[in-house]
């Protein structure tokens, strides 16, 4: 798993979701940065400590895809990681569009990408979001599209993301 949080951490990213004045500091974490686990997997989410950014998040693999969750330095903006390893179009260097769907509900986020030069052939993007909704659509729903309409769209199992969120809060406020 700690490869995974790596590969996340190496790809360059742009902001979305109207939080423009977040957007200087990318949420990811450095491949350089010590993640330590915490506590058990939940549901198939794993928490990790950041020792050197002092923040948690939460990832989860998911076949051809993987998903990370955080905070930003203000903790009141979240951040959605989504990766794939199946090519979805998305070009070196260029600015794309990327979405999820949760029950319905469309969430756009910005990439600036590195496809198929991360670790693994992995691209993606990050939505940074201090929408309630989203935040709740994401702990409270059963399942979240990624990429949808691509040929790179997975589904992601949101079973037990409230709890993970809720030991990756109970993480952070230790740190």
């Amino acid at each position: 798993m700690r490869n995974i949080a790596r590969l996340i951490t190496a790809s360059l990213v742009a902001l979305s979701s109207g939080t423009a004045a977040y957007a200087q500091d990318n949420p990811l974490p450095k491949s350089t940065d010590t993640l330590v686990r915490y506590g058990d997997d939940i549901e198939g989410w794993t928490v990790y400590a950041n020792k050197t950014r002092g923040d948690c998040l939460i990832v989860s693999q998911i076949g051809a895809g993987s998903v990370q969750m955080g905070v930003t330095a203000d903790p009141a903006v979240a951040y959605l990681g989504v990766f794939t390893t199946v090519d979805i179009g998305l070009k070196n260097g260029v600015t794309s569009d990327i979405f999820v769907d949760i029950a319905g509900n469309l969430y756009k986020g910005v990439a600036t990408t590195t496809s198929g030069q991360l670790k693994g052939g992995y691209s993606g993007g990050y939505i940074l979001t201090d929408d309630p909704a989203f935040k709740r659509d994401v702990a409270k729903k059963y399942t979240m599209t990624v990429f949808p309409q691509t040929a790179g769209a997975f589904v992601v199992d949101l079973t037990g993301t409230f709890k993970a969120m809720a030991m990756g809060r109970k993480c952070y406020k230790e740190q």
